[in-house]
């Protein structure tokens, strides 16, 4: 499995409610319309605050709420980095290229997008101590 996460900014004269509802509207519904074939499954994630600052278990710390810079953490998970290439091609057909582009220069800060390809490990839900720190005869956790 291969995942690319892209961290998203808005252009400053649209709220996040704007920007959220105009990803949804249009640029989401491209992407689906061209490259939905190859997604295993494409998640925005949406954020207006985060929580850091300081250590969270240290009340004095001063952890808490901030303004997040990206608006959006939109994921592409995929079945294989070739997926990626196929949608990169997709992308940039002439065509669709330039309605990407004209969408994106509406309300995209393209100069803040930061965009992660990711190898994705996955052990699933249920718990197997195979391999982990637990992985001893007691089932108590051994760092060394």
């Amino acid at each position: 499995m291969y995942k690319v996460l892209h961290f998203i900014k808005r252009k400053p004269h649209l709220t996040h409610e704007q920007f959220r509802d105009h990803f949804e509207r249009s640029h989401a519904a491209m992407a689906l319309k061209f490259c939905g074939h190859l997604f295993a499954e494409y998640r925005r994630n949406y954020v207006n605050t985060v929580f850091t600052g300081g250590d969270s278990r240290d009340p004095d710390s001063g952890y808490g709420p901030r303004a997040w810079e990206w608006d959006l953490i939109s994921e592409w998970i995929l079945p294989s980095e070739e997926a990626l290439n196929e949608i990169y091609r997709i992308m940039q057909t002439p065509g669709i290229d330039e309605l990407f582009h004209a969408d994106e220069d509406r309300f995209i800060d393209r100069t803040a997008t930061v965009t992660v390809p990711c190898e994705v490990r996955d052990r699933g839900t249920a718990f197997d101590p195979e391999g982990t720190v637990f992985d001893t005869p007691t089932g108590e956790p051994r760092w060394d």
